[in-house]
């Protein structure tokens, strides 16, 4: 669990690799992630790893309805809608009809205490969408050292099955790696 002596240390570090790397821009899958935004039509959706909020800005001009939040633990240009660990998420139970996490997931210290708190505040048919950077990638090691975890689809997928995800679809775009799951009821 990321605690506050390990936040602090990190902040800084988060504040130049998101500077190197471009962070807030990285969605390789977008054209997937929209056809299931606009399949879905989410009424609330939760953006984990916001950053300076470009893709809840670019959700709501495909779906303007839908009502967003973003979450990161550090504060960028934007500020989130709340500064937070996806480790312990400040929402209640059943509260999301979507939960999006790009290019997040592999930076977060404990990611499987961050899949049961999106299980816990996605609603019964809420769907998560991951995009991550491939595991045979070699930035997926040695590109950011705010990567804590290579991920890879197929355990991914198992984690998730064990949480209470059912798995939709997965795919494959240059680097990168999507995967669509959904809470069951």
């Amino acid at each position: 669990m990321l605690t506050m002596s390990l936040y602090h240390q990190l902040k800084q570090q988060l504040l130049t690799e998101s500077k190197k790397h471009g962070w807030g821009i990285l969605l390789v899958t977008r054209e997937h992630l929209k056809r299931w935004i606009l399949k879905v039509k989410p009424k609330r959706l939760l953006d984990i790893g916001c950053h300076n909020r470009y893709l809840e800005n670019t959700i709501r001009e495909w779906f303007r309805e839908v009502e967003t939040f973003g979450i990161d633990i550090v504060k960028y240009d934007v500020k989130p809608s709340a500064i937070c660990s996806a480790e312990l998420l400040p929402f209640r139970d059943n509260y999301f009809d979507f939960v999006t996490v790009i290019e997040t997931l592999e930076h977060i210290v404990d990611y499987v205490c961050a899949l049961k708190e999106i299980h816990r505040v996605l609603k019964p048919n809420g769907y998560l969408y991951i995009q991550s950077v491939r595991c045979d990638f070699k930035n997926a090691v040695y590109g950011d050292d705010t990567h804590f975890h290579v991920l890879h689809p197929v355990t991914l997928t198992r984690l998730c099955k064990l949480i209470g995800f059912e798995y939709v679809e997965d795919g494959i775009e240059k680097q990168n790696f999507y995967i669509v799951f959904r809470k069951g009821l």
